[in-house]
């Protein structure tokens, strides 16, 4: 065999294999399948569940676990929220709604608005009305006290107030509990509403004159027993602009802290009205009969 020819068989076997290696790989690719792992996003097993009641008798069942939130509102909304680090209290969120919590109280608050405020853990919350009272229980099972179904109940906000009595002197308190009457309860008077706190203070000067009129507006003063507890009673009256204020205070020491129990009724003077509006005096014996109700079934709780 000639150079020539064996270069030329040389050449037609290498056409020939890099037709063959071309066809084998012009054809369409095959790939194995791929398998993803979900991302899994189930709530962690919750650990507790809490009752709050909210301003307008709104309410909030929170279920709790060690790092998120099942929060299902009365509207029959529902969202999971992770917990994330907060200065003060324990927050919840996902970016565009927030549940937000200290001791007994909460607020919620969805796009940096809050739309259910004033809440307060009620252990009694999900219990159905027994002969149309309602019952409420702090979280902590300190008190206990019973109202009437169609009144409210929620807290006053986190944090400390110098408001937690009516009598206020300065010094700061909590307000563990609030019984809201509407103006409803008397249509058509001159009854504007009415409130049942449940406030405390630790603050020594608070202690110390827990049992004494602080604002010397000379209210009525008396001693009496209810559920076993001795309370100081102060009745006393203010008014400002065709407004009158009834409030009942009850005080009494308990685990070095004063606690005030009172019920403030407000209303307008009949002059405030058109005569032709039809607008009478409201019935204010019911009235305070329905807070003293509450007040009579209002207990300390045995702490171990």
């Amino acid at each position: 065999m000639t150079f020539k020819k064996a270069v030329f068989y040389i050449v037609i076997i290498v056409l020939v294999a890099i037709v063959i290696y071309s066809f084998i790989h012009s054809g369409p690719k095959i790939t194995p399948p791929t398998t993803t792992t979900p991302l899994v996003t189930t709530m962690p097993v919750v650990t507790n569940t809490t009752m709050y009641s909210c301003d307008a008798g709104t309410t909030i069942t929170a279920g709790f676990s060690t790092s998120a939130v099942h929060v299902a509102l009365s509207d029959g909304r529902s969202f999971d929220l992770p917990q994330v680090v907060s200065a003060d209290g324990a927050q919840y969120t996902n970016g565009t709604v927030a549940l937000i919590t200290k001791g007994d109280q909460a607020f919620l608050q969805e796009n940096g608005k809050t739309t259910y405020d004033n809440c307060i853990a009620n252990s009694d919350g999900n219990a159905a009305p027994v002969n149309g009272m309602q019952t409420f229980t702090d979280q902590g099972k300190t008190f206990t006290f019973s109202y009437p179904s169609q009144f409210t109940v929620s807290g006053s906000g986190i944090g400390y107030t110098q408001s937690w009595k009516t009598d206020s002197d300065s010094t700061l308190g909590l307000i563990l509990a609030t019984v809201s009457v509407p103006q409803s309860y008397q249509p058509n008077t001159n009854f504007g509403d009415a409130k049942f706190t449940v406030g405390t203070s630790s603050d020594p000067a608070a202690v110390k004159s827990c049992l004494a009129d602080t604002v010397g507006n000379a209210p009525t003063k008396s001693t009496v027993v209810i559920n076993g507890i001795k309370y100081t009673k102060f009745v006393s009256e203010d008014a400002g602009a065709g407004n009158r204020y009834l409030t009942t205070s009850y005080r009494t020491v308990q685990n070095n802290q004063c606690y005030a129990v009172e019920y403030t009724i407000h209303y307008s003077v009949l002059q405030n009205f058109d005569p032709s509006s039809g607008i009478k005096g409201f019935d204010q014996a019911k009235v305070t009969a329905a807070l003293d109700g509450i007040m009579q079934s209002f207990k300390f709780l045995p702490q171990s």
